[in-house]
């Protein structure tokens, strides 16, 4: 038997032709893009697996045909929602927010808050049609997104490292300079509709994220702002109310769970630096041992959780929290320093 065509790239339409009988993995080029490839792949490609090809090197995970299908529909649909008469500089802002908008961080699949992590998990958000279709996804794996949704409208980037962390982000050419984006570690920021932090100089342009339709007048970290400039932090309900000015000013059930305890963060590091608010990561065990995260927030013996079903924040009493961690209905994630302030919790 013949080997030397099952795994296959596939560059333009002409290497079509290359595709033979033993062939079952296909690597397309996503710094580059060819239309007739995809169009192809999505009418007669049921029988093959799909990852990405960047420079000519191939990516290692691929995602079943359904996967690829799917995520192709999204990317279209994002394509297709552009608003017109943007130039290269709008489009990749309108790209950044669009991704940025539908993917979210997992933390099921880092090895710093988990003792096992599940393969096949990794592997859908490492791919790029798997990772946009389930919604979640890697540093790596939107950089790559990123880049392809560039190349589809005629503009050229490449993936560098963006920090000393090891996390990717892209250099974006336009025209006769380029710009560095960090789309992974602003997802928190667009999910709140607040200005960016980490699209280069471009972070609060309200003239071009009005074009875009990102914002209609302002960035919602400036109406929380004046918002929490009114409260009385000395109340003894102070944490209850700013969750409730959250609720007020942001669509929470858009936000993903690490997205929105970085919001919380950086809300409480500004307004109440001095207090021990803490934010901690825990999950619901069901009984086929999946994680569902969540995060509860804590202060003074008070603990409270976003439930995405009721769309509010829900006030927890500690002997739920501890009756459930005992029965071994929730659990943990390691490294998270979580105790109350009158009974310390161990385990």
């Amino acid at each position: 038997m013949n080997n030397t065509d099952i795994i296959l790239s596939i560059n333009d339409i002409n290497d079509i032709d290359k595709i033979g009988n033993n062939t079952k993995y296909i690597n397309i080029s996503i710094d580059s893009f060819s239309r007739d490839v995809i169009d192809y792949f999505l009418r007669c490609g049921k029988d093959f697996l799909y990852t990405d090809s960047i420079n000519n090197k191939n990516g290692f995970i691929y995602a079943t045909y359904d996967m690829f299908k799917n995520g192709e529909k999204i990317i279209d649909s994002i394509i297709s929602n552009m608003p017109s008469n943007l130039n290269d500089l709008d489009k990749v802002r309108y790209l950044y927010i669009s991704l940025g908008k539908i993917l979210s961080a997992d933390i099921n699949t880092m090895d710093n808050k988990n003792e096992k992590i599940s393969f096949s998990s990794v592997s859908v958000i490492n791919n790029i049609w798997g990772s946009i279709t389930s919604g979640k996804t890697t540093s790596a794996c939107i950089s790559k997104l990123f880049m392809c949704l560039c190349s589809r409208v005629g503009i050229k980037s490449e993936l560098i490292n963006s920090d000393i962390n090891g996390n990717i982000g892209n250099k974006i050419y336009i025209d006769d300079s380029f710009l560095i984006v960090d789309l992974f570690n602003d997802l928190y920021n667009i999910q709140g509709g607040f200005s960016t932090k980490y699209f280069d100089k471009y972070n609060d342009n309200k003239d071009m994220d009005r074009k875009i339709f990102y914002i209609k007048n302002s960035y919602t970290n400036e109406i929380i702002n004046n918002r929490l400039r009114g409260l009385d932090y000395t109340k003894d309900n102070m944490l209850s109310d700013i969750l409730e000015v959250l609720e007020r000013s942001i669509n929470i059930s858009d936000v993903g769970v690490i997205e929105l305890a970085k919001i919380c963060k950086d809300i409480f590091d500004k307004y109440t630096p001095n207090y021990d608010i803490r934010i901690n990561n825990l999950f619901l065990l069901d009984s086929d041992e999946i994680k569902e995260h969540f995060i509860v927030i804590s202060y003074d013996n008070n603990f409270y959780s976003y439930n995405y079903n009721k769309r509010c924040f829900i006030k927890i009493p500690y002997d739920v929290i501890t009756k459930n961690i005992k029965n071994n209905k929730i659990g943990i994630y390691e490294g998270e320093n979580f105790y109350c302030k009158e009974s310390r919790l161990v385990l």
